[in-house]
């Protein structure tokens, strides 16, 4: 432990001195965070502060062998460690150039794709996920995919919470501090030696990033620190131990990943660019309730702390408490975000509303399946006192209390459809069919159910494709005690097309 230790005390110094260095490159050249509606500093600031970071954990690998054994230095500089440390280049590369120009979206996405892609080559890669006991997952083919996911999730994950003073950096600093604990435990010095060093970066780089900051963390920054938890975190892990290594940053992390993965979900359900930044954040949630940034800060890295500290008892518990404790903790940690308020943002009734709306559009429902079939024996009657029979039913169905269909008159222009003569056809040569049809059990007589101020009253007109119009159907429901289903009118619609389908059909065979 000692050489681990003098090595997060060498990065916590560097730090120390580099911050200051790096908000100077900041504020000379011109890589300034500057006041937006979604942000909450009211002047521009240095977002340089990645430089510091990325510096001294480098500084800290070329000092490696002045504190480690041989042997754990070896496994520093192996193949899979390189590949990793080339990733990093890459990656903070493009969050610095971001920093700078603000790059598009689409490019950042495709570098975090490579850079995880390099690391993966490398042999940091997730080939299979286990839990103490004969629970294994294997992912054969996938494991790119999956691999690949992983890094862009810790990656957007530190991203998005880097959105008040302190706080990614903070919440990395516990993330690195207990995985370093855990790589100690597990027996891998050279893992635990650069969660140490990130430890020991962040905490230096707290001093001047905590409120009030004088420089932020930037892209650079953020994404450097995502890449290298997700790296470290699958980077030379033992068959037994893969699954605590992973559910570690997934349990430590739990606020930003929650929200990483909840993001996009939130925008695409309000129609937005699923990568359009917004100010709908968890901690842009708990400020518009009116707590401090400390505040904030300080309530999210207590959960953090938390979760970090239950990650540790998660992986020393063995079989059957393993996943009754992970779906306890799950469950603690939506039921506080939700109580924060984070939640509201999703409009969760609204979504749900959205999401019946795709399972009756798609069939799913088996309302929307039912009425279905009353469309299908509609289109196929063969005259229209079977038309209006079937029709009837699905009005019934609908719960309509009362219906008439009224059909042009059989004079000069007028439409002939099949069938036996109707009753008001046989009245005039002019005179134009109608059918009406009341519910079983209606509750009222025509005249007091019209009147009544609780009946909505609809008239549609049957015009087909060519514009023939072939009458109107009038619709009459009373709403008193007995709400319309939300459906209602749109079933009318369908109902209506079919109809006037029908129509064009039995016209051309008159």
């Amino acid at each position: 432990m000692t050489p681990i230790v003098s090595l997060f005390l060498a990065a916590l110094g560097l730090s120390l001195m580099l911050t200051p260095v790096a908000r100077w490159v900041g504020r000379r050249f011109a890589i300034l965070a500057m006041p937006q509606a979604r942000t909450v500093h009211t002047s521009p600031m240095p977002r340089s502060g990645g430089l510091a970071l990325f510096l001294t954990f480098f500084a800290c690998l070329a000092l490696a062998p002045e504190f480690l054994p041989a042997r754990t230095v070896a496994k520093l500089f192996n193949r899979p460690m390189c590949f990793i440390y080339a990733g990093a280049l890459l990656i903070f590369a493009v969050g610095f150039a971001d920093d700078k120009w603000t790059l598009p979206s689409k490019l950042k996405l495709l570098a975090q794709v490579a850079a995880a892609s390099i690391a993966c080559w490398g042999g940091a890669r997730i080939a299979f996920f286990s839990l103490p006991g004969e629970f294994v997952i294997h992912f054969d083919v996938l494991s790119y995919v999956v691999t690949v996911f992983w890094f862009v999730l810790l990656i957007n994950a530190i991203n998005l919470i880097d959105g008040l003073d302190g706080l990614a950096a903070g919440v990395v600093f516990f993330g690195s501090a207990v995985q370093a604990v855990l790589a100690v435990m597990r027996g891998e010095f050279h893992t635990a030696a650069l969660f140490g060093v990130m430890a020991g970066a962040t905490l230096g780089f707290l001093r001047y990033n905590f409120n009030p900051a004088s420089l932020f963390l930037g892209d650079g920054g953020s994404y450097f620190l995502g890449y290298m938890l997700a790296a470290l975190s699958v980077s030379g892990s033992v068959k037994s131990q893969v699954g605590a290594t992973l559910l570690m940053p997934l349990i430590a992390l739990g606020v930003p990943l929650l929200d990483t993965i909840t993001a996009p979900l939130r925008r695409f359900m309000r129609g937005r660019d699923m990568f359009e930044p917004d100010k709908r954040h968890v901690h842009h949630k708990l400020l518009n309730r009116g707590w401090s940034q400390r505040k904030v800060v300080f309530f999210l890295y207590g959960i953090t702390i938390f979760l970090a500290l239950t990650a540790l008892v998660l992986v020393n518990l063995r079989d059957a408490p393993v996943g009754l404790f992970l779906v306890a903790v799950g469950a603690a940690l939506v039921l506080l975000v939700r109580k924060a308020g984070y939640f509201s943002y999703f409009a969760v009734d609204k979504i749900l509303g959205w999401l019946r709306d795709v399972s009756d559009d798609t069939g799913i429902a088996r309302n929307r399946r039912t009425f279905l079939h009353h469309q299908i024996e509609i289109s196929q009657a063969s005259d229209v006192e079977q038309l209006w029979t079937r029709m009837t039913e699905a009005l019934d169905l609908l719960q309509f209390d009362m219906a008439e269909m009224v059909l042009s008159g059989t004079g000069a222009g007028s439409c002939r459809f099949p069938g036996p003569p109707l009753a008001s056809e046989t009245a005039g040569p002019n005179a134009a069919p109608a059918f009406r049809w009341r519910r079983e059990g209606g509750a009222a007589a025509d005249r007091e159910l019209m009147c009544s101020p609780t009946v909505m009253k609809l008239e549609l007109p049957l015009i087909g494709k060519s514009g023939q119009t072939y009458g109107a159907l009038w619709l009459v429901m009373n709403l008193a005690g007995d709400p319309m289903n939300e459906f209602t009118l749109r079933r009318v619609e369908n109902l209506r097309r079919t109809v006037i389908a029908a129509l064009d059909g039995l016209s051309a065979t008159a």
